[in-house]
């Protein structure tokens, strides 16, 4: 079994957290980038924006959702519509 040559070959369970959320942060992180560089900023900028756009989509898919259903209910609406003018006509 290979031994790390030094501590920093160790990746904590909390560093692989950080890496899924942002593996751009992680590396800066690890490379001794200080937390308040003027890079920070923008990725805090870029979150946000992409936080956005999440949440947008999910208002989308919630929005057609509901008009699947919407149309749904109204296609039975007019098979049982149709039935109801054929049964009776007859």
């Amino acid at each position: 079994m290979l031994k790390p040559r030094s501590g920093r070959n160790i990746i904590t369970a909390s560093e692989i957290s950080q890496y899924v959320y942002c593996p751009v942060s992680w590396h800066l992180k690890r490379s001794g980038v200080p937390m308040d560089s003027p890079g920070l900023e923008r990725g805090v900028a870029e979150h946000e924006r992409a936080g956005g756009c999440l949440r947008l989509a999910a208002r989308r898919e919630r929005t057609a959702s509901l008009l699947r259903m919407a149309g749904l209910l109204l296609a039975f609406a007019a098979l049982i519509l149709l039935g109801w003018i054929l049964w009776t006509s007859s």
